[in-house]
């Protein structure tokens, strides 16, 4: 009986390893030429060392995971024409996800925008990372830099109002995530330096300031006067807006290895929707964190260490009693939010927050693919490839969708603006931006906001 061995060379190795690391934010750089060089004198020593009196084996020769699969479209699903809910106007976008329930409405914009205005919100991506978007309320633009820098621009004319610092004052290094929510006049920010803090909204005075028992990447949800707290330690701390008194707290299984940031939570109907890094999901409810129910978001399909973990990174979002959960590891499903009854499952990932507007999903998956689901059974209506070319990192990644003016708006890390048409995925426009971005773009009052990698806010009517 003969034996054979089956080895992995440093080139599959790479690639499987640059397949993976490209669909996560980091900064994964491979050297190539070096690389590539090295790989053909493995693959040449390697095959000078097989035995010549061996015979090949004969077949087809058929990869034992698929790294590159790509979504397809479902057979039940080709029929179905896209149409958008009608655009609403005046509109805020209070906190991440537009509202405490993450479903984007359908914003107003007209058919060709035009550049408004630009502004700087201070220090960009270095050291520090944004993690999450600015937000607008009330006429006014609050957003957080990379090194704790809040700062209140007129969202008509991009004037600053206000700038005020929320980094202790022996801790003033740069910082990695955090994020603003707006609501009753107040202004909420959560810090990597383990805060959460309460803000002026009209003059930036802090009005309250409380410490968390770990860093705070996560933006902050707020609804029904309870602020929502996610630490990367999975602990849930809800808080009283009006002091930051701690009213309960939830955790999930702490996880020593996970993305960069975590998911903020969803509150819709009196429910909250959790997500650690983990992969659980929690339903609880708003009033006394009691669980209704409780699901994991896990899979086991690719087996390399990247790949596999079951990090909740892209929100949750709750739309019309159903709770949509994207995990990295290539699944996704619908949940009814009261039971927590499955409706439907798909082996699709991603860590960008889905657009779930009307009947359907629009969201990247991690093969940085566009994809289109129906929202009550999860099939795939349409799929569309992003283009960039996956053996080069510095082709960029794309981020979004927004839904708004009976488009998608796409940004890229190349600094690329996309209108896209929400019926075919088909590119409408496009506009560079001179700059990288890797937040999401989104809209308020009949404005498109884009901030970029530099801190500065780009603006479109």
């Amino acid at each position: 009986m003969k034996k054979y061995s089956v080895k992995l060379s440093t080139g599959s190795l790479l690639r499987s390893f640059g397949a993976t690391a490209r669909n996560l934010r980091f900064d994964v750089w491979l050297a190539s030429r070096s690389c590539r060089a090295a790989k053909v004198g493995l693959a040449t020593l390697a095959l000078a060392a097989c035995d010549a009196k061996k015979e090949p084996i004969t077949g087809t020769r058929i990869a034992v995971v698929d790294y590159e699969s790509s979504v397809k479209v479902d057979e039940e699903a080709k029929a179905i024409a896209v149409v958008l809910p009608a655009c609403e106007k005046g509109r805020d976008w209070s906190q991440v996800g537009c509202g405490s329930e993450h479903a984007m409405p359908h914003i107003f914009l007209n058919e060709t925008i035009q550049p408004a205005w630009t502004c700087s919100i201070g220090s960009g991506v270095g050291d520090g990372r944004f993690l999450s978007s600015p937000v607008v309320a009330c006429g006014t633009l609050y957003a957080l830099d990379t090194y704790g820098l809040v700062t209140a621009v007129n969202a008509s004319t991009g004037a600053v109002l206000w700038r005020t610092s929320i980094s202790p004052v022996d801790k003033e290094q740069s910082i990695i995530g955090g994020g603003v929510a707006c609501d009753n006049g107040k202004i909420f920010v959560t810090s990597p330096h383990a805060e959460v803090l309460a803000l002026d909204a009209k003059s930036g005075a802090i009005l309250w300031r409380v410490p968390n028992t770990s860093p705070v990447r996560a933006a902050p949800t707020v609804a029904d006067g309870r602020l929502y707290i996610l630490n990367i330690s999975n602990q849930l701390d809800v808080l009283d807006v009006e002091c930051g008194k701690t009213l309960w707290n939830h955790a999930g299984i702490t996880e020593f290895a996970g993305l960069l940031g975590t998911a903020s939570p969803a509150v819709s109907n009196g429910v909250v929707v959790v997500t650690y890094s983990s992969g659980e999901i929690f339903a609880l409810k708003a009033e006394n964190g009691h669980q209704l129910w409780t699901e994991t978001l896990s899979s086991t399909r690719r087996p390399d260490s990247l790949s596999s973990l079951s990090h909740i990174r892209a929100l949750p979002v709750v739309d019309k009693n159903s709770v949509i959960i994207v995990g990295h590891n290539q699944k996704m499903a619908s949940y009814d939010l009261i039971r927590g009854e499955r409706k439907w499952e798909r082996h699709i990932g991603g860590t960008r927050t889905p657009a779930v507007v009307g009947d359907y999903i629009f969201m990247i998956n991690t093969h940085n693919e566009l994809v289109c689901l129906n929202r009550d059974y999860g099939q795939v209506v349409w799929v569309r490839k992003l283009g960039n070319d996956p053996e080069n990192l510095t082709k960029g990644m794309w981020n979004g969708p927004l839904v708004a003016g009976g488009k998608l708006y796409l940004v890229s890390t190349t600094g690329h603006l996309l209108g896209l048409d929400p019926c075919s995925g088909k590119t409408l426009n496009e506009r560079s931006l001179d700059a990288p971005v890797s937040i999401c773009p989104f809209a308020a009052q009949e404005t498109l906001y884009i901030l970029t990698d530099n801190g500065d806010v780009i603006t479109f009517r």
